[in-house]
């Protein structure tokens, strides 16, 4: 536990937001217009509806339509996403914020100030790039700084916010804060970060029990955290169970996205999908910050939807992953009780072991060696070397 709150810096909370309004109708209305090819143009138009507005809560009302795989789902989406573009702007004096597009599984959300977010982004699926990108230059807020606040203003629709880790994503069960069109959200926010010396990298996942972000063993996923590993265990169960992947991840070589037909087929497993009782092991990520709303205040704006998140009260403590103890550690103190107890150091084992295996080797090795030379000898002139050697003697 640390509580020098004054010499460290604490990442300002991450957020995630997801629109309620999910598609953009003046842009569905004029491409089935001018698509001649589409014959049922109003089914198509509830088709792409529906298909915006699924998550694993309402796969069921997706709207039946043919002729169209599953593999095309996300460019639906992308193609006929939502045209989400707020002004934003933070007390803390950052001239930009990064707003990153993200493939989550309620559908196409956008986060800001996240280091992984970019991982599920529409580009980096298009490009197939599963290379580690540099980390980003994220906000981060020291309670010299003060007050600190980011507003994120004209969102034109309601929303669901998420807050999270840095480091860490959201998924179907995770908690939000939900607000209606034309409306004002301010929210403050506290946490408590976790962080890793330096001296756990060394070990195995599987010692430390937890995993850092590039240490990834998700065949869908670039980098790891607890959630990411949570929906990587539910495209496996969805395979399981109805044969297909979800739209929701990141198709695989080799692998069958679900047609509305599919996703039907999982909407009868909804709450063994969410829950994912007994059927997931997911270590927690060595570095992360938990954060807390403590502060909720909604009312009615003139302007349209907006939201406003800070800190005004900084975490006064820290936790620290640490080798409590280590080999130099059992070393010294297996020195320590053998020289009270038996009167040798650890110098003494080193020679008992010395002595029974490399020195013993060699001495079989020479002994070996000297028996095959006295075997090889000629008795005649070994007799003959004898007695000219004790008569020079004499």
């Amino acid at each position: 536990m640390e509580r020098d709150r004054f010499n460290w810096n604490t990442s300002f909370p991450p957020a995630t937001l997801c629109t309620e309004k999910k598609y953009d109708l003046e842009k569905l209305e004029e491409y089935v217009e001018k698509n001649n090819s589409i014959k049922d143009k109003e089914l198509f138009k509830k088709f792409v509806k529906s298909l915006l507005e699924a998550t694993y809560l309402n796969l069921d009302s997706i709207v039946e339509y043919e002729g169209i795989s599953g593999d095309n789902f996300v460019d639906l989406i992308y193609k006929f996403r939502f045209p989400f573009k707020p002004t934003i702007t933070s007390s803390a004096g950052m001239e930009k914020l990064e707003v990153d597009p993200t493939f989550t599984e309620m559908g196409l959300c956008y986060s800001f100030n996240s280091q992984i977010a970019v991982y599920s982004s529409p580009e980096i699926w298009y490009n197939n790039s599963w290379e580690l990108l540099p980390e980003k230059n994220t906000l981060s807020v020291n309670p010299l700084d003060g007050e600190v606040f980011i507003n994120v203003i004209n969102v034109t629709s309601g929303y669901q916010v998420y807050f999270h880790s840095s480091f860490e994503t959201v998924d179907i069960a995770s908690k939000n804060i939900r607000t209606s069109d034309n409306n004002f959200l301010q929210l403050h926010i506290t946490g408590l970060a976790i962080i890793a010396a330096d001296g756990i990298k060394s070990l195995t996942p599987k010692q430390r029990k937890c995993r850092f972000y590039y240490e990834s063993n998700l065949p869908h996923f670039a980098v790891y955290s607890y959630i990411l590993c949570r929906m990587e265990c539910r495209a496996s169960l969805a395979k399981r169970l109805c044969g297909c992947l979800p739209h929701f991840y990141r198709k695989l070589a080799g692998e069958k996205v679900c047609d509305v037909k599919g996703l039907h087929c999982l909407a009868k497993y909804t709450e063994r999908l969410i829950f994912l009782k007994r059927e997931c092991s997911c270590v927690a990520n060595c570095e992360e910050t938990v954060y807390i709303v403590d502060f909720t205040d909604e009312r009615e704006w003139f302007l349209g939807s907006n939201l406003q998140w800070g800190m005004i009260e900084y975490p006064k403590m820290r936790l620290r992953r640490d080798v409590i103890f280590g080999f130099t550690d059992l070393l010294v103190y297996i020195g320590g009780m053998a020289g009270l107890f038996l009167g040798c150091s650890f110098l003494s084992f080193m020679e008992i072991v010395y002595f029974f295996t490399l020195r013993l080797f060699w001495f079989v090795v020479r002994y070996g060696d000297e028996t095959n030379q006295k075997k090889n000898v000629n008795p005649i002139s070994y007799n003959r070397k004898y007695i000219i050697h004790k008569w020079h003697r004499k």
